[in-house]
């Protein structure tokens, strides 16, 4: 538990001073400035009192228990203030001193000493170079901070890894008004960690939003965990910063490379439930909504507006953002006819026109919230100085504060209105400058609607020869690069995945035995890791009918390939299907990444590839197929017929179930994957594996 760190009784400044531009000033003043319910104690040798504290030399000579100590001194001087506090029975210290392993391997060694030595002790450690913490509870009232951002009660709880965006987050909340519940800037994350603090806010009753900034993640495993526990209860809004490939290195397949684009991070957030940005605002404005705005039961919006071109923006924002425009219903259409003027639109959007007053308004928005068609609404509210203005801001106030569906609005308007802007929020409802903000922000509310909507994932365990592709792999453990063609299909037909007839051939002379045992047509295929793009090497023949043929292919492609002297795999010709690739990428500590996509030669250049967390249902993998670019290809498009899309989720699971079963796997395609017509399944045509032996 974090109590004694958000909820200290006591707080114990070891640095401060009297210099007003020192780090252990500014946070006894934030401290006494915010009115901290416990005791202070300035921890200063050379000092008498300070802001009118008595000092105590050392933190051995405080009278009383201490539970956080906020450190500001040189770093080489930390041990052994650390043991010292260790003695004293500290429960947590913030050390926001920096020069550790952010400076290097010297700083690193200093770092692992002093979470050794707090250890020892049971002293737990926040930091180092941290910021700090603060908990706006009135019977608290901890600003255990070296910052500025003054701190008023409020649900949102922030957890950032750099301080100056943890600031820009606070700072943008506090220019609108909004409080905070608690705040941590965690710095080097050398002992109390990012997941320790997700998992205290999600049980704290009080926050209803958690925003967080990650620059790094530590423990994604433990992420995941905390993370899918705590979304389904509260949103998580994450930015995640550094967006360039994650421990970039040398990969030979497809899944491989194109991961090294799409980051570990973005699956763990898919798979727990915590919603991405790639911008501050975004999340700010995002946090606002969710603080005070019931979630959404559906995507249907509606747009309310006085103004048409801004309404026209929202409504592409919107279908952008994956909502759908409400169709009203008969009887809130009759009621708005009645209610509004005769030149007013009454569809979707609901055009009002500049005209409209209190009574037209917000009549309109009162009969819209009751409709049962609509699930959320966004307001466009241009101040037209011919109307009572404050008169439409009270009563979408008073609507705001009983409505069980999601409002949020954009106002347009100068610093004459600012009343309208402040009442419009004083209900709850955001306010936003941009429509486009507007209709993002209920995008969002709406994904993390339909995440507490979905329905509990069904993981199936099919009946598998495990112990054969167990087999396979040991007999190649120590071998680096790609297993051998035949070997990976028959670790794919060990696991129920259907793939073409496939031989290994070293010679001319096993070409016979091999093609006897197939049947033609057939496949004549180079086989060797150094040989990636094979067809464009010319090392895969097509078709082949005859024995003469096969011989020809051969022939031709020994001389090719006669330097790499690689191996040859004959297999079963396969008629044409819709090429799909399917792919594994290992994790080291979780399990493996799958890939989707469209395959064949499109897959590096058109790049429609989606990326789940292993283990996934089948509702996992039918999201997957369904959200590619080209889904419709699938679905049967210009006289083509839907393809085998039960076959080749069903594909999609077994792989699921091979990946977190062997986790051998660091690399595996599957592609192409050819998709049948409907009932005539799917097979795989191609397959590498690379084995982390």
């Amino acid at each position: 538990m974090l109590d004694a760190l958000f909820k200290p009784k006591s707080v114990a400044i070891i640095g401060a001073s009297s210099n007003p531009l020192s780090i252990g000033h500014i946070v006894q003043k934030n401290l006494l400035d915010h009115d901290f319910k416990g005791p202070i104690y300035p921890i200063n040798p050379k000092a008498v009192s300070i802001m009118s504290f008595r000092t105590y030399a050392s933190i051995t000579d405080v009278p009383d228990e201490v539970d956080l100590v906020n450190i500001s001194i040189k770093n080489t001087l930390v041990p052994a203030v650390l043991e010292e506090c260790g003695k004293k029975g500290v429960k947590f210290a913030i050390v926001h001193t920096a020069g550790f392993k952010e400076t290097g391997e010297e700083g690193r060694r200093l770092e692992e000493r002093i979470v050794a030595i707090a250890h020892a002790h049971g002293l737990r450690i926040f930091g180092p170079n941290s910021q700090g913490i603060q908990n706006s509870d009135p019977a608290v009232s901890v600003y255990a901070n070296f910052t500025f951002v003054p701190m008023t009660p409020g649900n949102i709880s922030i957890v950032a890894q750099s301080g100056g965006v943890g600031e820009t987050l606070k700072l943008h909340l506090h220019k609108i008004g909004k409080g905070i519940r608690m705040y941590a800037s965690f710095g080097n994350e050398a002992d109390v960690s990012l997941n320790e603090i997700i998992d205290y806010y999600g049980q704290d009753e009080k926050t209803r939003v958690i925003m967080v900034h990650i620059e790094t993640l530590r423990d994604p495993a433990g992420f995941l965990e905390v993370a899918g526990r705590v979304a389904p209860h509260k949103p998580i809004l994450a930015l995640k910063t550094g967006r360039t490939s994650e421990g970039a290195v040398a990969v030979a397949s497809h899944t491989g490379s194109l991961m090294e684009q799409n980051t570990l991070t973005d699956v763990i957030f898919k798979k727990s439930g915590v919603l991405r940005f790639h911008s501050q605002e975004e999340m700010v404005n995002a946090a606002i909504a969710f603080s005070s705005q019931p979630v959404p039961k559906g995507d249907r919006a509606v747009i309310v507006t006085n103004t048409g071109g801004p309404a026209i923006i929202a409504v592409d924002e919107c279908v952008s953002a994956g909502l759908k425009l409400a169709k009203l219903s008969d009887t809130t259409k009759e009621r708005l006819k009645k209610l509004v003027f005769q030149e007013a639109i009454v569809s979707n959007p609901v055009d009002v026109v500049a005209t409209a007053g209190p009574d037209q308004y917000g009549g309109t928005v009162a009969a819209l919230l009751e409709d049962a068609n609509i699930d959320s609404l966004l307001l466009v509210f241009v101040t037209a100085p011919f109307v009572d203005c404050e008169g439409i801001a009270r009563r979408l106030g008073e609507l705001g504060r009983t409505a069980t569906k999601p409002i949020v609005c954009q106002v347009i308007t100068i610093e004459k209105w600012a009343e309208v802007i402040r009442l419009i929020r004083e209900s709850g409802i955001p306010v936003y400058d941009y429509a486009e903000s507007a209709a993002r922000v209920l995008g969002t509310m709406t994904q993390y609607g339909k995440f507490l909507l979905r329905e509990a994932p069904s993981h199936v365990r099919f009946k598998v020869e495990k112990p054969m592709a167990e087999k396979i792999f040991e007999r190649n453990k120590g071998k680096k690069g790609f297993l051998r063609q035949d070997e990976v299909f028959q670790i794919l037909e060990s696991y129920g995945i259907r793939g073409v007839k496939t031989l290994r051939v070293e010679r001319e002379d096993d070409l016979e035995k091999a093609a006897g045992k197939i049947g033609f047509p057939l496949v004549l295929k180079v086989d060797s890791e150094e040989i990636i793009h094979k067809t464009e090497a010319g090392g895969v023949a097509l078709n082949l009918k005859n024995k003469a043929e096969l011989l020809a292919a051969f022939a031709k492609m020994t001389k090719t390939f006669a330097p790499q002297k690689p191996g040859y795999v004959l297999q079963a010709y396969a008629e044409a299907g819709q090429e799909m690739i399917v792919g594994l990428k290992g994790n080291k500590g979780l399990a493996p990444t799958m890939m989707f996509g469209l395959g064949g030669v499109f897959v590096e250049t058109l790049r429609d590839v989606q990326f789940r967390l292993t283990p996934l249902s089948e509702q996992d993998v039918l999201e997957m197929i369904r959200s590619i670019k080209t889904y419709r290809l699938l679905e049967g498009v210009r006289g083509e017929g839907p393809r085998d899309i039960e076959a080749l989720a069903e594909m999609m699971m077994r792989l699921s179930q091979l990946g977190t079963d062997i986790p051998w796997i660091d690399e595996l395609d599957l592609n192409p994957v050819l998709v049948f017509e409907k009932g005539k399944g799917a097979t795989v045509v191609d397959a590498r594996i690379k084995a982390a032996l």
